[in-house]
């Protein structure tokens, strides 16, 4: 097949740098646009209330006829969790290996406004031709199986997207990395590598899933009650871990969690997860057999299972509930952010009686590549030019420097932020103009509908509370009909602050009546009259400000 000579070749990030998740890239050869994961990242505690973040899809919205394909690296959220939401802005072909296209179609049927059935089954042996450039795949290895690195081949070289990946050449089939494939991709010329700068921080090699198993089924066979796993429901491989070590010790293992059993059901169904028929049982069924013949996989929203164990220890778990000699294994590795809630959940689970274990700090345990894997990979692919994706901006930086350390020019590397544009054009790659990037928030049902001024608020109300003001006036008479009442939530114990309540009141009642006395009567000045001078009176009294909300009717 014969690819049109390309005059300009540009790569840019929409989401996964500078950031754990949310991956979004987007590769254009002169007008055919090509789009590279739709994922999701989980927010951060400061986005209160907020269920996920997506990238913003501005730049795609306004460049939807050129968009040509959608392809999907492999079946996690961080890769295929935004694609119900993409859909609804760009219809274009989606392109996926078995797995990850059916994990992708069952996230977009459960997200009713969207009706798309344009998806397309790969595996490591197809091509895809299209006018500017043609895509082939490369497999590789990661927690999920039918995982795929990227290949957009153009008359300028190949640019190579990894996905999520790491090197482990003890990998089961299904998960193996084709290193003959990705040595061949580099021997026939790489322009440019976007690859996964996940643990680039961590000397070494991330652990051999074989020495994981190995662990894991260790644990089981020291455990005398109930065994309660906490895993992620999108990592299969540990699943599979799991399940086998039950059949091992003659444990039969119940699913709990909506995502999880959705997971399981689909990787059955494929032959993904090898599972004996009579090994996973109802939950209801639990009590016909002894603790010991027990395990529980557990899981939350979303697929996270922290959340959900809290819910156990405390009694508050509708399925299941830990108890005194349960073996509670938490086989997930926390990211940064949810260390502290992970000691917290951990020091609960002691309290409830239960035994803890935790994956072997002796071990790396990872999905993706440690420095000595990324270093590997570049070997094997000599790109011309390198862009760092996937991590903090710290994760890049050092992905770089392991860059830089292989042999390629730094001015050849391009640590590129969220809506930089690296343009490769007259035989020369440069970091060109910004195109729109951010995120945008889902609360609910809601996409993009809470912004900055609405997380204000929220974080408002979460440090001082709410103190509400209600007057019923008579412009006329020029009088207070009733009130003013006052209601506080979050702001102050209202049985021991009757006398700042009867104060705040009478603060209120003289700005009403001044403000009834002038010419020119105005809601809205009245309003945030209120608002300023009770404001001002209450941080006086109690150092505190909390959201005042004045209710004001007239009769």
């Amino acid at each position: 097949m014969t690819i049109k000579k390309a005059k300009q070749i540009k790569i840019i990030p929409l989401g996964g740098v500078a950031e754990s998740g949310k991956n979004m890239y987007v590769v254009e050869v002169d007008e055919e646009l090509f789009i590279l994961d739709a994922g999701l990242m989980f927010p951060e505690d400061e986005l209160l209330g907020i269920d996920v973040v997506i990238p913003d899809f501005r730049y795609l919205e306004e460049n939807k006829e050129r968009v040509k394909a959608i392809f999907l690296s492999h079946g996690h959220e961080d890769a295929i969790g935004a694609l119900p939401y993409l859909l609804q802005k760009v219809k274009a072909p989606v392109y996926g290996t078995e797995l990850t296209i059916e994990l992708a179609k069952s996230s977009v049927k459960e997200y009713k406004k969207v009706r798309f059935k344009n998806f397309q089954v790969i595996d490591e042996d197809s091509v895809v031709p299209f006018g500017k450039a043609s895509v082939r795949f490369f497999k590789t290895t990661h927690t999920i199986p039918d995982s795929v690195g990227i290949v957009v081949d153009t008359s300028e070289g190949a640019i190579v997207y990894t996905g999520d990946f790491k090197i482990d050449q003890s990998a089961k089939d299904g998960y193996e990395t084709s290193l003959s494939a990705v040595a061949d991709i580099g021997e026939s010329g790489v322009l440019a590598l976007l690859s996964d700068s996940s643990e680039a921080e961590h000397a070494g090699t991330t652990s051999s899933d074989s020495e994981i198993e190995e662990e894991v089924r260790h644990a089981f066979r020291t455990a005398e009650g109930r065994i309660i796993v906490a895993c992620v429901a999108s990592n299969v491989i540990r699943l599979q871990q799991v399940l086998d070590a039950s059949a091992a010790t003659k444990r039969k293992v119940v699913i709990i969690g909506k995502e999880l059993e959705r997971v399981v059901e689909i990787t059955r169904r494929l032959d993904k997860l090898v599972v004996d028929d009579d090994l996973i049982i109802p939950a209801k069924e639990m009590k016909k057999y002894k603790d010991h013949e027990i395990t529980v996989i557990e899981t939350g929203n979303l697929g996270e299972p922290i959340q959900s164990l809290q819910q156990m220890t405390k009694g508050n778990h509708p399925q299941l509930n830990i108890k005194a000699g349960d073996t509670v294994y938490i086989t997930t590795t926390p990211s940064p952010s949810l260390e502290t809630m992970m000691a917290k959940t951990i020091d609960m689970l002691y309290r409830a009686g239960a035994r803890v274990l935790t994956m072997s700090r002796n071990l790396f345990i990872s999905g993706h590549g440690s420095q000595d894997d990324l270093k590997l990979l570049l070997n094997l692919l000599k790109p011309t030019y390198f862009i760092p994706v996937h991590g903090e901006y710290r994760m890049l930086i050092s992905h770089a420097k392991l860059a830089y350390s292989v042999g390629i020019p730094k001015t050849n590397v391009f640590v590129a932020g969220k809506g930089d544009v690296v343009e490769y054009k007259a035989g020369k790659m440069t970091m060109g103009n910004r195109v729109y990037a951010g995120n945008t928030l889902i609360d609910g049902l809601g996409v993009g509908d809470v912004g900055n001024i609405v997380l204000r608020d929220r974080k408002l109300l979460s440090e001082d509370g709410i103190f509400i003001v209600v007057v019923t006036l008579n412009r006329k008479s020029k009088s207070i009909i009733s009130g003013p009442e006052i209601i506080s939530r979050g702001f102050i114990y209202v049985r021991e602050s009757e006398h700042l309540i009867e104060e705040s009141a009478k603060v209120v009642s003289k700005i009403v009546l001044d403000n009834l006395q002038e010419n020119e009567f105005e809601w809205a000045k009245l309003k945030q009259d209120i608002r300023d001078k009770l404001n001002r009176y209450l941080f006086e009294q109690t150092k505190r400000r909390p959201m005042i909300l004045p209710i004001i009717m007239e009769v």
